[in-house]
């Protein structure tokens, strides 16, 4: 039962999100092409060397847009597929199965992060054939040189991109578990759910940060667990300084803790709600 809740959720949202993904994939191949044309063409008559250019810029701009408008729509449909099945209407069928709310809740769970794997691996793909397209030889060199003068060869790309991978994996579990808490708690407000559901995801966000904010006044290795995006990103280009890993052993802990701790502790939140104060549409 449990795996075909699973293949229900990714049949779901995969119908909408797996053409986005194919199209945000095909945008990027084409960008860069379309570099790779115009590089080639050089300075030669001025329409020759303008409209590669100005095609160039629009296929950009239009692949910026897809990824935008593709990761929004991927939040709206992992919210709107827990919401729908558990609920909404047909919460009064899914409640009858013969699956505990732990169950249902990790289905939809595991779904959301191999959707989300599905995009990044796409945006992914993309930007790796765009560098293969239009790197050359040289440019990898010159690449591989900047990154060893930055970590003074104590580091690997491999490690580098390890590390970044383990800590916005976790950090994705935890926004996918917090979405989920925050459907339950805006569902408790009858009339008000969509409200109360972006309340709830504020509020505790807000709360997450001053608990951040309390424990890298405690600890520096603290700050990239509460903000990958800001502390965590700013780190990245301090680590140059010290010649060292892109993340210590105690920062990953750090984070990883922090991430695994909240995953938690909004899954038991959402479980509870479900069991205990379930008030379906």
């Amino acid at each position: 039962m449990f795996g075909k809740m699973m293949r229900y959720d990714l049949k779901e949202m995969g119908m909408i999100l797996l053409p986005m993904y194919g199209a945000l994939l095909a945008l990027g191949i084409a960008a860069g092409l379309s570099m790779r044309y115009s590089i080639m063409r050089g300075a030669g008559e001025v329409l020759a060397s303008t409209v590669p250019e100005v095609l160039t810029i629009i296929l950009f701009l239009v692949f910026g847009i897809m990824g935008l408008v593709t990761g929004l729509v991927m939040i709206i449909m992992i919210q709107k597929n827990f919401h729908d099945n558990l609920l909404g209407n047909r919460g009064y069928l899914m409640n009858t199965l013969p699956v505990t709310a732990f169950g249902q809740v990790m289905s939809k769970m595991l779904s959301s992060i191999l959707v989300i794997l599905g995009g990044a691996a796409a945006a992914a793909v993309s930007g790796y054939v765009f560098l293969l397209i239009n790197f050359r030889k040289q440019d990898w060199e010159e690449a591989g040189e900047a990154f060893r003068d930055a970590f003074g060869g104590k580091l690997s790309p491999a490690a580098a991109v390890c590390q970044i991978l383990i800590l916005v994996l976790l950090w994705m579990i935890e926004m996918v578990t917090k979405l989920y808490f925050s459907n339950c708690i805006g569902s408790l407000l009858r009339g008000h759910r969509i409200i109360g559901t972006i309340l709830a995801f504020v509020g505790i966000t807000v709360l997450q940060n001053l608990i951040g904010s309390l424990l890298t006044h405690l600890t520096s290795d603290a700050s990239i667990g509460y903000s990958l995006m800001g502390a965590g990103i700013r780190m990245i280009f301090r680590a140059g300084e010290t010649g060292q890993a892109l993340f210590t052993l105690r920062q990953m802990a750090f984070s990883l803790g922090q991430n695994l701790t909240y995953a938690i502790l909004f899954l038991a939140g959402t479980i509870w709600l479900l069991k205990n104060r379930l008030n379906l549409e």
